[in-house]
């Protein structure tokens, strides 16, 4: 029995096993989108005595927005763990498999925001604290996949099974995702960004009194979140491998595979705005940006085991 291809005997069987290795994942290319308005709009930024809504009303900037990009960044999601279990059918050369994987990169990427990359937030670069520079997390990047596979084994009169295969399904994917937008304070120089009324706004009803106040207000003032970011995605896989039998029901083996996933795609709440609650100039719609992401692939080799039975 073992000078042949076992798995591929002329009758049916069941099959479970498992697999452990390492898996790399490819840079994460995000856009980040939602609603923005000027911080001159902001009601928080002025006490109730002084608050300019005339100035507000009128000001074309401070109405409602449709969301629009406001920037883009690049995160390596890294490498790590891959482990998975798996439970099959075999009939003659073919095998149906259905399977559970889990793969988990060693992920903490901390790229900078910029003027230079990030051109959205070019009109704000020099709002920017320089002790602190604004930063994008993300960390504990992983993915359960929950797939249907099919494999084709090749028949060889020895004990190797070398063995190809593609299948598809669901995965859900999760990652923390942290943000922190720090302006400069006002002994940094906050207040030179914007020194004077400029005539467009002083057009609408600004005076130097309001201008002033809100970038007082401003200055010093912290935008940031740290929240879990998950959806489900549909991704297939191609797979490759070779089996070794120890026994007639007993396998060792190595499998290389690369998974691709749709788009991810999830709202991002933030956990202040300019160091006050979480919503927009109004003072009540909730604050929330949208974070896609593209490139959700990964590269894994991972050894495993299967019994027959």
């Amino acid at each position: 029995m073992l000078g042949m291809n076992i798995l591929a005997a002329a009758h049916a069987d069941f099959y479970v096993g498992a697999d452990l290795g390492l898996a790399d994942s490819r840079t994460l290319d995000s856009i980040v989108s939602g609603r923005s308005n000027p911080t001159r709009c902001d009601v928080q930024m002025y006490s109730d005595a002084t608050r300019p809504s005339g100035a507000i009303a009128n000001d074309p900037a401070c109405g409602i927005v449709d969301p629009q990009g406001k920037w883009n960044s690049r995160f390596d999601a890294g490498s790590g763990l891959a482990a998975g279990l798996h439970a099959g059918y075999v009939r003659d050369r073919f095998r149906f498999e259905l399977e559970f994987m889990h793969v988990e990169p060693d992920s903490a990427s901390y790229p900078i925001i910029t003027a230079s990359t990030h051109p959205g937030l070019a009109s704000k670069d020099r709002e920017w604290s320089e002790t602190a520079p604004p930063y994008e997390w993300i960390s504990d990047f992983r993915i359960r996949q929950y797939f249907a596979n099919l494999f084709y084994d090749f028949a060889l009169e020895s004990r190797w099974t070398p063995y190809v295969g593609i299948g598809a399904g669901w995965a859900r994917t999760k990652m923390q995702y942290k943000r922190r937008l720090l302006r400069k304070t006002v002994d940094e120089g906050y207040l030179e960004v914007a020194p004077d009324v400029p005539a467009a706004q002083r057009a609408y009803g600004w005076d130097e009194d309001s201008w002033l106040e809100w970038r007082e207000s401003a200055a010093g003032t912290l935008s940031s979140m740290d929240t879990e970011l998950s959806d489900t995605l549909f991704g297939f896989q191609l797979l490759a491998g070779v089996d070794y039998a120890l026994t007639d029901q007993t396998f060792v083996g190595i499998k290389a595979r690369w998974a691709q996933f749709d788009d991810f795609s999830d709202r991002a709440a933030y956990d202040q705005i300019r160091s006050h609650e979480p919503v927009h100039v109004d003072g009540v719609t909730p604050f929330v940006d949208r974070v896609k992401m593209d490139n959700i692939e990964y590269w894994a080799i991972t050894v495993g085991f299967k019994r027959r039975f």
